[in-house]
C-alpha cells in the first residue's frame, strides 16, 4: 500500500457493481487506485461512464486525491 499505485486502463467493470466494490476494497483503492484517460489513444473510457457507482470519499482520492498526494501537489 505505501510503494505501489494501480492505473484505471484499461479497465473492465465486472457484471455487478458490488464485485467492483469488493475488488476497490482489495487493493486499498483509497489509497492506491488513480484515474488514467489513457491518452493519447482515442479509444478511452469515459470516467463519468466506467466508474459511475463510486463512494464520493473514494472519487475524491480516485480522480483527484491520491495523484495529488503521490506528486506532491498542493490540495
Amino acid at each position: 500500500v505505501d510503494h505501489v499505485r494501480f492505473t484505471s486502463q484499461p479497465s473492465e467493470e465486472p457484471p455487478r457493481s458490488e464485485q467492483l466494490l469488493h475488488l476497490l476494497d482489495m487493493i486499498h483503492a483509497e489509497k492506491t487506485l488513480m484515474f488514467s484517460s489513457d491518452y493519447p489513444h482515442w479509444d478511452n473510457d469515459d470516467p463519468h461512464h466506467a466508474f459511475p457507482k463510486l463512494p464520493d470519499k473514494l472519487a475524491e482520492r480516485f480522480f483527484h486525491g491520491n495523484a495529488a498526494e503521490l506528486y506532491n501537489f498542493a490540495r
